[in-house]
């Protein structure tokens, strides 16, 4: 089958987000209100109130239920919520049309083809009545300068979830992953998620992910297909619980699931790939087309509460970018696990998740097509 081109962590109590202007990309400036609440265009006043139900769009497992049931109370706005397993089915989803949505969870490097696509209400989240509490260093994101289109919701880092009583061979990085260390094999999760595995795959061939070099895809599509037959399953559902509860011993992870699965086993080690991990951050956004628009801010201002935010954070096991929540956090528990923060060094190996051009996202939809069929 050919194509053709057209180490350990830290852990850490839960904190507002470290490294922000490393990971992002950003130029740390005031998070203060701005006046008005124009920016290019006619964006509405924050609505007072609000009733009736509002529609999430989330990954799955993504946030805290008694968060939803508190922002009930709060406002009386009930919540309706659906899942996709990847940043991709969610995109597909919302530009064919083939469902409609209030709120959407996005990651950065598909933000900017929402907006460009006018799929994103303006919303100019900087003035609502929470809009100062965003983290000055996540305000001038790559994918949206000055927040006029989303709220950050979120920092994730992307490794490697290794139960050590299981696997003997030696995992320090991706190679050892799809190399399949002993004990591993028939017992592996691999995510449904398409730009995670390819750049997994590429820097484990030696290349970088968005590379224009042909070579390194036919290499990263031979490796996956090398190491499908000691998959147990692909998925991005359930990675927690199959984690946590031994059914794979093996598993690309998103730093937040990992540690809420080492929370029910803390045997379990987290892996910041040698080769590098991508790293970036999931934000909140309104659906141009929505049908309770005013909820919907009312919701995503909601969640800049700090006690809110923490309520949530608490739950996701995410870094969360807003200021003043850590006076809020839950004290963890005797044995429960911390968050994942990469410290300092390990973050020199860290890569931004920023969107490939279109020739190379063509390519990665065509390698990931074949590895899935």
């Amino acid at each position: 089958m050919k194509l053709s081109l057209t180490g350990a962590p830290l852990r850490l109590t839960l904190t507002a987000a470290a490294g922000a202007a490393l990971l992002l990309g950003a130029t740390a400036c005031s998070a203060a209100p701005a006046t008005g609440g124009e920016s290019g265009g006619a964006v509405a006043a924050f609505p007072e109130s609000g009733s009736g139900e509002l529609n999430l769009f989330n990954f799955t497992n993504y946030i805290n239920p008694d968060a939803l049931t508190k922002f009930t109370e709060d406002t009386g706005i009930k919540v309706n919520v659906d899942t996709f397993s990847s940043a991709e089915e969610m995109v597909a989803k919302v530009k064919t049309g083939s469902a409609t949505y209030d709120v959407v969870s996005i990651s950065d490097y598909v933000a900017e083809d929402l907006i460009a696509s006018g799929q994103l209400l303006e919303i100019d989240a900087i003035s609502f009545p929470n809009g100062g509490n965003i983290e000055a260093s996540f305000v001038d994101s790559y994918f949206d300068e000055g927040r006029k289109y989303t709220t950050p919701y979120a920092v994730v880092y992307q490794g490697i979830g290794v139960n050590p009583d299981e696997v003997s061979g030696e995992v320090a990085s991706w190679k050892d992953y799809f190399g399949v260390p002993d004990g591993a094999a028939g017992k592996i999760n691999l995510h449904d998620s398409q730009t995670f595995v390819i750049d997994a795959a590429l820097m484990a061939v030696g290349s970088e992910a968005c590379t224009t070099d042909n070579a390194a895809y036919q290499d990263a599509l031979d490796l996956l297909n090398g190491f499908k037959s000691d998959v147990k399953v692909i998925s991005s559902d359930g990675t927690i619980d199959r984690m946590a509860g031994g059914e794979v011993v093996l598993s690309t992870m998103w730093n937040g699931s990992f540690a809420r699965a080492q929370a029910q086993n803390p045997d379990l080690e987290y892996v910041f790939p040698e080769e590098g991990f991508m790293m970036g951050a999931d934000n909140l956004g309104i659906l141009a087309n929505a049908q309770n628009q005013d909820n919907a801010k009312i919701f995503l201002n909601w969640l800049l509460e700090p006690e809110n935010a923490a309520l949530n954070a608490d739950f996701i096991k995410y870094s969360s970018p807003i200021t003043g929540i850590e006076e809020f956090l839950a004290e963890p528990a005797e044995g429960d696990a911390a968050v994942i923060i990469a410290d300092a060094e390990t973050m020199q190996r860290g890569h931004d998740q920023k969107p490939c051009s279109a020739e190379v996202k063509e390519q990665y939809d065509k390698l990931w097509t074949m590895f899935k069929g």
